[in-house]
């Protein structure tokens, strides 16, 4: 049964009710499925109530002292697989976290969906306005619940997210705590760099010189920037974040900078380095765990003291790593979700000649798409990818395949068979030999040892005595692998990890081709030749 709580001290002095329409139970957690009223009323009915979603961690209703909260701000796109998996995150980590659908998105959305926004400029930032002033009504509900801690609640986002999460902390004293994760301040230059607001950005130069200067100075309303002196002094605490790609495709570097020298912490932005706007998502399990850090610190101190996590032991460390390579090898991933893989390669011979090395990024998700870029020493850049369409980059070219399948018909497979068996074959050898890790551990001897820099190097060694070995050089905080080296009776393998995850979110960024300054338009059926002779002779290099 829906069940109505009134709230009577708001922000705008004005008293409303929410409903809690139903409640879901998960593993740790349960999720209430809330709806209240818009403090801004619009054109459109639908988007005038918020849908919200709070979760909260298991027995919240016996806790002796309240806890603190996060509002969880959703991407650009409107999936809402991101900020669900925040919220579920800080939830199982005993930290209550709601999330709640921007205007015009969701069942918010007009008739011809969220992406015509991309059409109406002036209405975008018009969502953008009504969304800050809709966190401080979503502070409202937070603050009048029993086991939220008032006095102790914070915001974060990713993206779009990232930008109205800073603009809504800066207006809501109430926030005491901000995460702003690939987020950036002059919303005007982002919406003209960015791929994914290109759209968007043809319509705004298309309007007529008055018209321009309107829209640009609504969005000017709804820049981080124009907010940024009310955010300073928390920023200066230590209580405002930023965590951003380095090589970041969507929101430039210097949009970042800029915010960050506008809240004075223009040395203190966690910077991901070599990764983008798209393969920063497949570092969000550090993300994650960074921002249940950030806002656990609010957390009562036995709370917190109970919520540490076990550091893993150097065979459960082992064991992951293997586990995602079978995973990544061998699974499809699941729905909208991507393996991905951005790593440095370099093969030698027992006489440590340099047989191979390329820079490599890999990715593949669940409708049969992928992304393959290497940057080599011996052929310079070479980059395929598969979905629709299927293209090869080489020598600065572009070779996409059209939609003509005529003459196709005996196109080959992009892997034959045979290597099919034996990639799944290696899959399933290692996942067998990591099913619990008394098996492993029967198998593999687990030793580590400290390096001269202060990180940790596991070592995995066959008890039979053969030449194989495994290493895992680990980050000082021993959490994350950064680089995996192999050795056999006639080589060695070194592999430095920019990213490796399974499952990670995945998103049409990731498998756009590439650009060029040549575009050529070829058969669908020569590509796909070409892609399996570019397997074929990788099987061969690896097999050899």
């Amino acid at each position: 049964m829906p069940k109505e709580i009134a709230v009577a001290d708001t922000f705008d002095g004005k008293p409303f009710s929410y409903r809690v329409n139903s409640v879901a139970a998960m593993s740790g957690f349960s999720v209430h499925y809330l709806t209240y009223p818009s403090p801004v009323v619009s054109e459109l009915p639908q988007n005038n109530t918020i849908p919200a979603e709070l979760y909260l961690p298991d027995g919240y209703e016996t806790w002796e002292s309240p806890r603190p909260a996060v509002i969880c701000m959703h991407i650009l796109d409107g999936n809402f697989q991101l900020v669900r998996m925040t919220c579920s995150m800080l939830a199982s980590r005993g930290i209550p976290a709601l999330m709640f659908k921007l205007p015009y998105y969701g069942e918010r959305s007009p008739k011809e969906g969220t992406r015509a926004l991309a059409q109406q400029p002036a209405r975008f930032a018009a969502a953008l306005a009504q969304g800050r002033i809709e966190i401080r009504r979503t502070v409202d509900v937070l603050a009048s619940r029993p086991e939220i801690d008032k006095q102790h609640l914070g915001i974060t986002g990713i993206s779009l997210g990232a930008i109205v999460a800073a603009t809504g902390a800066a207006e809501e004293p109430r926030l005491r705590r901000a995460m702003l994760v690939l987020g950036g301040g002059d919303l005007l230059k982002i919406i003209h760099h960015a791929e994914e607001t290109s759209g968007l950005s043809a319509t705004i130069r298309g309007l007529s010189p008055a018209e321009q200067k309107k829209v640009e100075e609504a969005l000017g309303d709804v820049d981080p920037l124009t907010y940024a002196a009310k955010l300073r002094d928390r920023a200066r605490q230590g209580l405002v974040v930023m965590v951003n790609a380095a090589e970041d495709n969507v929101v430039p570097r210097e949009c970042t900078e800029q915010l960050a020298a506008a809240l004075g912490i223009a040395d203190r932005v966690v910077w991901l380095e070599g990764l983008g706007h798209y393969t920063a998502m497949a570092a969000m399990p550090e993300t994650l765990e960074r921002t249940v850090q950030f806002f656990g610190q609010d957390l009562p101190s036995d709370v917190r003291l109970s919520m540490e996590k076990a550091p893993p032991s150097n065979v459960q460390i082992a064991l992951e790593l293997i586990q995602r390579a079978g995973t990544i090898l061998g699974d499809t991933p699941g729905e909208g979700r991507c393996h991905v893989l951005d790593a440095t390669v370099k093969v030698t011979d027992a006489k440590n000649k340099e047989l191979f090395a390329a820079g490599v990024f890999f990715a593949r998700d669940a409708y049969g798409r992928f992304k393959l870029d290497a940057q080599t020493d011996l052929v310079g850049r070479l980059a395929l990818g598969g979905g629709s369409p299927l293209w090869f980059l080489a020598k600065e070219t572009l070779l996409e395949g059209t939609d003509d399948t005529s003459g196709d018909e005996q196109a080959p497979e992009l892997v034959n068979d045979a290597d099919l068996t034996k990639i799944r074959t290696v899959a399933g050898a290692l996942k067998a030999a990591t099913m619990a890790p008394g098996i492993f551990e029967q198998l593999f001897a687990v030793t580590d040892e400290t390096a001269d820099d202060g990180r940790t190097m596991i070592h995995v060694a066959r008890r039979d005595g053969s030449p194989e070995r495994l290493r895992l050089v680990l980050d000082k905080d021993r959490k994350t692998v950064r680089e995996v080296q192999v050795e056999w009776r006639d080589g060695r393998a070194a592999v430095q990890i920019r990213a490796f995850q399974t499952n990670a979110p995945s998103h049409d960024g990731l498998f756009r081709p590439l650009a060029a300054e040549r575009v050529q338009e070829v058969s669908s059926g020569d590509l796909r030749r070409m892609f399996r002779a570019v397997a074929d002779f990788g099987m061969q290099r690896l097999t050899q």
